[in-house]
């Protein structure tokens, strides 16, 4: 079925509430072939809607007609609009936990600060490539399910942090380093919100300043040199590329 075209933004008629849903409703997922075809669909459709327009002027109804099926096959996945952008900002979260599995070339990673700033701006330039993830995740507009989300998937990457350090360097004992690394991604966010909500993307000198204040606070708790691995030295010798996956990834 062909999609329908998109009203102008200033014809686009509000969103339709249904009664006695609740704002934050979890979104369903699909079991069956049939219905796993149509939910990526919908979340194709919401995508597509979210590259142009606000999310407060998008509503069921459009995500429907963007998608070529009737507004029942919406609201059986999800029951309000923030519940979709809700299943989207988790599709990114997983994609960006794929994306800092990718290796790294090891003559890049002479210290753990390098590793650090490293990631720090291959998760700038993911988001930046996808603007309706900083919509849901960074401007305000993915609801409380959505922020919930990123909060736990934060805390997962925070509690694993330090050994993906440890895999390249000699890390010295922390205390409570879920905490340490949990406080340096709350820092990232607060950042990285605040350039979203001003210039709409993670701006290089947003991006200079996450690094600066993330190093710094890191450097309460580590020393400023750490001795790599010899498995790091003999790959940059090598001139060969490291993959630090997130253990967790695999594990749930």
């Amino acid at each position: 079925m062909p999609r329908a075209k998109l009203p102008k933004r200033e014809n686009l008629p509000p969103a339709k509430k249904q009664k006695g849903a609740r704002r934050e409703a979890a979104y369903r997922r699909p079991s069956r072939q049939r219905g796993v075809v149509r939910y990526h669909s919908l979340l194709e459709a919401t995508e597509e809607l979210l590259q142009t327009y606000s999310p407060d002027a998008i509503g069921l109804y459009q995500i429907a007609e963007r998608a070529g099926c009737p507004p029942a096959s919406v609201y059986h996945f999800f029951p309000t609009k923030e519940s979709a952008y809700q299943a989207l900002a988790e599709r990114y979260l997983e994609e960006m936990l794929d994306m800092h599995a990718t290796p790294v070339d090891a003559r890049l990673l002479h210290s753990w600060q390098d590793l650090l700033t490293i990631g720090i701006r291959r998760g700038a330039e993911f988001s930046n490539e996808r603007p309706p993830m900083l919509k849901i995740l960074y401007g305000g507009y993915g609801g409380v399910e959505a922020r919930n989300l990123d909060d736990a998937v934060t805390g997962r990457m925070a509690g694993v942090l330090y050994e993906r350090f440890n895999m390249l360097f000699h890390m010295p004992a922390m205390r409570n380093p879920y905490r340490c690394f949990r406080i340096m991604l709350g820092i990232l966010d607060a950042i990285w919100m605040i350039s979203v909500r001003q210039t709409g993307r993670i701006t290089e000198e947003y991006l200079d300043e996450t690094n600066r204040a993330c190093v710094g606070y890191l450097r309460l708790y580590l020393p400023e040199v750490v001795e790599p691995r010899d498995s790091l030295i003999e790959a940059a010798v090598r001139g060969d590329a490291l993959s630090v996956p997130y253990f967790f990834k695999n594990d749930e």
